[in-house]
Order: C-alpha cells, then structure tokens, then sequence
C-alpha cells in the first residue's frame, strides 16, 4: 500500500512492539525516494523506546568487506569455472553477516542489496533471521505491479527481479 513516510514510520514503530512471530519489512520506492526517506526521515525516527533508529547498512559493502581479500580473489578467480560455489560461499557470507549484526542490535535496516539478486543469493535468510526479538527493513527499490513486486524497476526490463511473494507479509511492504 502506498504510504507516506510518517505513516510508514509510524506503521513500522507499531510493528517493532511486538516481539513474537517474523519481523522482516520492506519499503518499496525508486533510489531517489529510498535515499530520502532514509535521510530525512529514517535517521529522525525513533523506535517504540524512544532510542533514534540505527543507520541503514550497506549491505553490498558490508558483504564484500566481510570477506577476506585473498578470499575475494578466489572467489572472483572461480567465478565462472565453479558459479555454485561462489554462490553457496556468498550465501554463507551473507548468513554469518546478518547473524553476526543481529547478535548486537534488535533492529537492523538494510539497503543497497543489488549482488543479492546478481548472484541469486538465498532472500529467505532475512526471514529466518527476522524472527521473535530481532527486526529487519529492508529499503527495496521497487514498486508494486499489479500483485507482483517488480524490484530494479527503473533500470532495463533485463535487470528487473520479481520479489517472491511469501518473502514479506503484504501488511509489512509499503510503498512510497
């Protein structure tokens, strides 16, 4: 559903007191309105204890940076001979990162995600981490088509992803 800001921040406010269940969101927008909404509004907000929201995560940096440097040019070197070990090795990556964050914070917001859907990574990791006490949102460039969630939208139909639909509850997407 299409929202404003300060009514996704007040959606998302609610949606943190609950410490039972999956806790994953998304906020779907082009770049632009992403990037504003993380500036003049997400580095505003506060939770539901009155602690300012922490800042959003890179998560194509964070990725990379939690790989070693010898480990990423094995990685890039094997690429193309052996793409489902870089794929599982990512994925592990990916997993031990997300863990690692959410082992110190009870809410983590997530942006950038582009080598997500370059390397086909596992998206269910987010669920499986956003669960009881631990909450993820993720700042999706996107927007809705019909029932479907078309992700990359402003670039060329060839880079454009389809979100699968049991990923995040519809009541936890919104559009800007």
């Amino acid at each position: 559903m299409k929202l404003t800001a300060t009514q996704i921040i007040t959606e998302l406010r609610n949606k943190r007191q609950v410490d039972i269940g999956r806790h994953l969101y998304g906020v779907l927008g082009g770049y632009a309105g992403l990037e504003g909404f993380e500036r003049a509004h997400l580095t505003e907000a506060r939770g539901p204890d009155g602690a300012p929201l922490p800042g959003a995560l890179n998560l194509n940096r964070a990725l990379l940076d939690s790989i070693s440097d010898d480990d990423l040019r094995s990685l890039i070197r094997d690429e193309a001979r052996r793409p489902l070990a870089t794929q599982r090795r990512l994925n592990e990556h990916l997993t031990a990162l997300l863990t690692a964050r959410l082992a110190g914070e009870r809410f983590l917001i997530i942006k950038q995600i582009e080598l997500i859907f370059a390397y086909e990574l596992e998206l269910t990791v987010f669920r499986t981490c956003a669960t009881n006490d631990k909450h993820i949102l993720l700042l999706l460039p996107g927007e809705r088509r019909g029932d479907r969630i078309t992700l990359f939208h402003e670039a060329e139909a060839r880079f454009q992803r389809i979100l699968p639909d049991n990923l995040i509850a519809d009541n936890h997407l919104w559009e800007l």
